[in-house]
């Protein structure tokens, strides 16, 4: 797989809430000088193209199966174009699409998303949009009209311009957090030497060769880097310490653009100091929604239980907890660390198992439900040791115990195994 291959998405022109990097400044620069076979650049973009995913086509072609950036949008029924204008502005802010609406049978298409109802058009929600999750919204003036119609629809929230602008701004931000269709899974340990590192990449290569835009995602504050069990050599993208002086929000398309590959998988780790600087709980959750966004798989090595930030965990699609088998391994003290969280998570048994162990006792001492177990194989050490992890996955009974433990499906395992 070609390495070199980068996707960009981003809004053209200078946009201040770009993360200002000098990192990416600097590597940008060096590669200016655009390639013999790079496509020529378009004078003006396309009207028809959604301007927050243009393709910087200076880059090598897109591999087919990827896809642009997406954001999180919302619905506005409204025929007031000042309302429109205020509304657009509130969006922009929050990283959302507003996608306007004058018909009341064509919103009732999007009732399945949140949807912004101008106070013209309060008299039209029905029994269609009753459901949905409204927020009713309008001027000053009009308040009046808006607290009526929300007394008719429970659920409805209201925001009454300009003063409620700032909490819609908020609340449309959470829903940019929480968009995207990317698929999350944790990989936690219960206690030392689970080998969650080693788990979490392999779970990532499989997603990857399984046709998945995948993300590694290395938020283990004790970590020694991944790195040196994934390439012989220091990868060609940014890492870690090259976040800590940034500035701004950070687009999916930086993300893409900045990150070195692994086997096709993308891998946001430390590259030349592991431990120099360790990420922020704000700044993981920022590069966790920008990621949600344009990866279908995100796969995120969070070291110990205990240090896994409750933002991230609640972006978890699926949360794995490794646990070794060996004697003292802590499992009785996961229970109560876990408390009433440990329904959310999946325990997964590594290391050799002692002759007469009880995987199922010991998934009951935990209080987590047992997923599996994973067993050690001299295949994973050489390959690891030789600086070539996902090397690993060629053995096709391996990547299938993989995907299984991951709970991911493994349709695709002959395809490319």
């Amino acid at each position: 797989m070609n390495e070199q291959r980068r996707f960009v998405a981003r809004l053209p022109g200078a946009d201040p809430r770009n993360l200002q990097l000098p990192a990416l400044r600097a590597a940008r620069a060096q590669a200016r000088t655009p390639s013999p076979d790079a496509a020529p650049v378009p004078s003006t973009p396309d009207a028809s193209v959604n301007p927050a995913a243009v393709v910087n086509l200076n880059l090598p072609v897109i591999p087919a199966g990827n896809r642009p950036a997406e954001l999180a949008r919302c619905i506005l029924f409204s025929r007031d174009v000042e309302l429109a204008q205020v509304l657009a502005a509130v969006a922009v802010g929050a990283g959302v699409q507003l996608l306007p609406c004058r018909d009341a049978a064509r919103v009732a298409e999007h009732r399945d998303e949140v949807i912004l109802v101008g106070q013209d058009c309060v008299a039209e929600i029905d029994a269609r949009l009753a459901a949905s999750t409204l927020v009713l919204t309008g001027r000053e003036e009009h308040q009046d009209v808006l607290w009526r119609a929300a007394a008719t629809c429970p659920g409805a929230r209201v925001a009454v311009l300009p003063q409620a602008a700032a909490w819609l701004g908020e609340y449309l931000g959470e829903l940019g957090l929480h968009s995207g269709r990317a698929h999350t899974t944790i990989v936690a340990g219960a206690g030392g030497g689970a080998g969650t590192s080693t788990f979490a990449a392999l779970l990532a290569a499989t997603a990857t060769l399984d046709g998945h835009r995948t993300l590694l995602l290395d938020a283990d504050p004790h970590s020694p880097g991944l790195w040196p069990v994934l390439r012989a050599r220091e990868p060609d993208g940014l890492g870690w310490e090259d976040l800590q002086h940034a500035r701004g929000q950070l687009s999916p398309g930086q993300l893409a653009e900045i990150l070195p590959l692994s086997a096709g998988t993308a891998v946001l780790s430390w590259v030349r100091n592991p431990g120099c600087f360790t990420p922020s709980e704000a700044l993981l959750t920022e590069v966790l929604a920008a990621s949600r966004r344009i990866y279908e798989r995100i796969v995120i090595d969070a070291g110990h239980l205990t240090g896994v930030p409750a933002s991230m965990a609640a972006l978890a699609n699926t949360r794995l907890l490794l646990l070794s088998a060996r004697p003292g391994n802590g499992a009785a003290g996961t229970a109560a660390r876990l408390g009433e969280h440990a329904a959310n998570w999946r325990l997964v048994l590594t290391g050799k198992l002692a002759s007469g162990t009880d995987t199922r006792a010991l998934a009951l001492l935990t209080g987590v439900e047992l997923g599996g177990y994973f067993a050690p194989a001299r295949r994973i050490e050489r390959c690891a040791a030789d600086g070539a992890l996902m090397n690993a996955l060629a053995h096709r009974p391996l990547r299938r115990a993989v995907a299984r433990l991951g709970g991911q499906p493994d349709t695709a395992l002959g395809q490319a195994a």
